[in-house]
């Protein structure tokens, strides 16, 4: 197998595969470099991107202008349409793939539907500034598109039964902040650390399904998830992270002193964070988001309605 399939397989790849680590190549995109651990981004239609890397490389881009280009930039023009491409960066023996999404813009959406898919409306259905700014299609194979060294597409996609195409929103702020919690609980948690989610995007339909009236939950808007955070070999619960031998709640509650710190330190988005206890539906788990404020609530008040999750 070449090196260049091997990366694409990394990139196109299920969340149950092995973490391929951080990218073999940084790429900036518009004077900023992506952390370490992304390889995917997004832009809209027709779209315009300065690109850079630390080393030249050759640049090959399965669509948009131009297909391929050399050196340590590149300025790439994304197709019209809508759809997650492919970037490959060659330099030596090194090759990294890199998932380029380019959104569904929100305003092509008129409907509670979209292209058949249930969304529902958001807030009253009258203001478009309700609404989220931009889309992700999903096909019935987009699961595995690799977002970053932990997460893929398909973790993130709302809890909706129905045919292919789906749709749901993501900010790609909160994947590197779920990256940089598991490198931070991975410094001094003896075991491997892997993170799974719970619930990602949910639509307005999902949300006041489950109960949740709010409309200002930030899982409508792509800037949260519900996660756990276990080691091996999993067992589908919350590990022990604090090592007081048991698996509660304050395994979520040191999780979030753990995020307040990397908020703290910088390089993520601040947010809201917070635990849930144990449940006769789930283990504990931790909410967390990039609604660009700091937010928490009483984790022994989080079962009874709201605080504005």
């Amino acid at each position: 197998m070449t090196l260049a399939c091997l990366a694409w397989l990394l990139v196109f790849s299920t969340s149950s595969d092995p973490d391929p680590g951080p990218a073999l190549i940084g790429l900036g995109v518009d004077g900023s470099m992506l952390p370490g651990s992304r390889m995917s981004l997004m832009c809209h239609p027709g779209e315009t991107l300065d690109l850079s890397t630390a080393v030249p490389c050759t640049w090959t881009f399965s669509a948009g202008e131009p297909s391929s280009s050399e050196g340590v930039s590149a300025t790439w023009t994304a197709p019209r349409s809508h759809g997650t491409f492919r970037l490959t960066l060659a330099s030596g023996e090194a090759v990294q793939e890199y998932a380029v999404i380019v959104v569904v813009d929100a305003s092509r959406w008129r409907t509670p539907t979209l292209n058949s898919y249930p969304v529902g409306l958001y807030g009253d259905g009258s203001s478009r500034g309700d609404n989220p700014e931009s889309f992700v299609e999903l096909g019935a194979n987009g699961g595995g598109v690799r977002l970053s060294s932990h997460f893929t597409l398909g973790e993130f996609l709302g809890h909706t039964e129905g045919a292919y195409p789906q749709y749901l929103a993501l900010d790609l702020r909160l994947v590197d902040k779920l990256e940089a919690l598991i490198d931070a609980v991975g410094r001094e948690y003896p075991e491997p650390v892997d993170m799974n989610v719970m619930s990602g995007y949910r639509t307005p339909d999902y949300n006041r399904s489950i109960g949740n009236e709010t409309d200002f939950s930030a899982h409508l808007y792509g800037t949260a998830a519900d996660v756990w955070l276990e080691g091996f070999p999993p067992n589908g619960l919350m590990d022990d992270i604090d090592r007081n031998k048991r698996i509660d709640v304050s395994d979520g509650e040191h999780a979030v002193d753990i995020v307040r710190w990397i908020e703290a330190s910088g390089g993520v988005s601040v947010g809201g964070a917070s635990a849930y206890r144990w449940t006769p539906q789930h283990g504990p788990f931790v909410h967390i988001d990039v609604r660009g404020r700091p937010a928490s609530w009483q984790t022994q008040l989080n079962l009874v309605p709201d605080p504005v999750i």
